[in-house]
């Protein structure tokens, strides 16, 4: 292996453990969103009756809401 392959393999091993940390930090911070929407969406099911369906309509509408502002407002 010539010093130039060695320095090439080097920095291929860097830059994919950097990618990997990555990768693992958006994972981590995936999963701990999707745990908080599940817990949020289930605490309004068993406290107030109010169904996933309910809950993405109100979502849609409010996005909707905001778009319009936003487009009024230009």
């Amino acid at each position: 292996m010539t010093g130039t392959e060695i320095f090439i393999t080097v920095g291929a091993i860097a830059i994919s453990w950097f990618v990997l940390r990555w990768l693992i930090k958006v994972l981590k911070v995936t999963v701990s969103t999707a745990i908080k929407i599940a817990l949020i969406v289930f605490l309004l099911q068993i406290f107030f009756g109010i169904g996933p369906h309910r809950l993405w309509e109100q979502t849609q509408f409010l996005w909707s809401q905001v778009a319009s502002y936003l487009t009024s407002s230009q």
